[in-house]
């Protein structure tokens, strides 16, 4: 059970096995044995085996737009995943919004104020707030020739439902600073039936340390009793800031 971070290599308790690469990783679907599992796929084509479940990317990248990232991505290179042409994959949403502003021990609970994030695919959106709760997603895309799949979320992180997140704009507001998380699933409809694979937790960081951002990907919760993880081996991917 090994941990990756930056060029160092540390091992790490034996129930729980992460990696946090140097590279921006989309979550790559996988349709093995009769179940569908998630790897890590970088644009740089850099692959992180099966199964992943915990993502990290980060607000603030671009300065024109910090709030609004093309994160996460759904990316399975062809002839990879074994995934059949013209099956959809979609998504569901199965927590609320979490939030940890970064003081002390890592401790989620919800938002602050009206704070909200959009997930936006394609022309489908759903709103996550501190009590939005289980949602039901939309389709992510059609499996492509050969087994391509390439589409990517949007992410808006805002003040509150109305408020403006893009500097510059009338009425920005820049949202509170700290650690927010939600949980998907991703669904697969192959021959008649859907395979529906293990939750899928999104990480992401505003304006906190890296470190800060390691603890949260290693203590979210599990959707069903939100208790911290414990037995079972889980794998973390982090987009590293740009510089870094």
């Amino acid at each position: 059970m090994k941990r990756l971070s930056v060029a160092l290599l540390v091992s790490v308790l034996a129930f729980s096995a992460q990696a946090a690469l140097a590279d921006h990783f989309d979550i790559s679907p996988f349709f093995q044995d009769g179940k569908l599992i998630a790897g890590g796929l970088s644009h740089n084509g850099e692959r992180v085996s099966p199964p992943v479940s915990v993502f990290g990317y980060d607000f603030g990248e671009s300065a024109d737009d910090p709030f609004n990232p093309s994160d996460p991505g759904v990316n399975q290179a062809a002839g990879v995943g074994n995934l059949t042409a013209g099956d959809p994959i979609r998504y569901n949403i199965l927590s609320s919004l979490l939030y940890w502003d970064g003081n002390g021990e890592v401790s989620f609970g919800a938002p602050t104020g009206e704070t909200c994030l959009t997930l936006l695919m394609g022309s489908q959106s759903r709103t996550l707030t501190g009590t939005s709760g289980l949602q039901t997603g939309s389709l992510i895309q059609n499996v492509g020739t050969g087994g391509l799949v390439h589409k990517h979320f949007t992410a808006s992180l805002c003040d509150a439902p109305e408020a403006e997140n893009v500097p510059g704009e009338p009425g920005y507001i820049v949202p509170t600073a700290g650690i927010y998380a939600f949980s998907i699933e991703l669904t697969l409809a192959h021959n008649g039936t859907t395979y529906v694979s293990e939750p899928l937790w999104i990480v992401f960081n505003n304006g906190l340390s890296e470190e800060q951002h390691d603890a949260a990907m290693q203590a979210v919760p599990e959707p069903a009793s939100l208790c911290l993880l414990g037995a079972g081996a889980v794998a973390l991917l982090r987009r590293r800031r740009a510089g870094c």
